[in-house]
């Protein structure tokens, strides 16, 4: 069985951990900051589905992902797969830690496993690789500006 982990460059944010949370979960307003995932629809319910609307680059998609752990205010985690799990599957974790005095650190994971894994991250991992840093760079910017409100 094949498995690729694609990561952002960890950021850290001047603003505090609750802020970069609240940030995370305010899907209405994803499209402001985040240039990687403009769109998104959930309810954020473990087992829910959550409708990711992605620009890899020049491609627009529409991904169906469902949401498996949501522990406020440090980890959020959704999960697809491309026909049956043994094909192509991804792990998405979203990681916030605490650093103290008002400050914390986010990174982004996605573990993709299966026998198309080699095939995908071809075609898409430095996409995915640059989206996941488009948008760290997007939550810190935002998040930073919204820590003077």
């Amino acid at each position: 069985m094949f498995r690729h982990l694609i990561s952002s460059d960890a950021v850290e944010i001047e603003a505090p951990i609750e802020r970069v949370w609240e940030t995370l979960l305010d899907i209405d307003r994803y499209g402001v900051w985040n240039p990687f995932t403009t769109r998104v629809e959930t309810t954020f319910e473990i087992g829910s589905p959550v409708d990711l609307h992605v620009k890899l680059g020049p491609i627009r998609l529409r991904q169906p992902e469902w949401i498996e752990v949501v522990d406020p205010p440090r980890l959020l985690v959704w999960s697809t797969k491309v026909g049956h799990p043994f094909l192509v599957s991804a792990r998405r974790e979203q990681r916030l830690d605490d650093l103290g005095a008002g400050r914390c650190r986010y990174v982004t994971t996605d573990v993709f496993t299966g026998l198309l894994t080699p095939l995908v991250v071809l075609l898409f991992g430095r996409l995915v690789r640059r989206g996941f840093n488009d948008m760290a760079s997007g939550l810190k910017r935002h998040s930073e500006s919204l820590a003077g409100e």
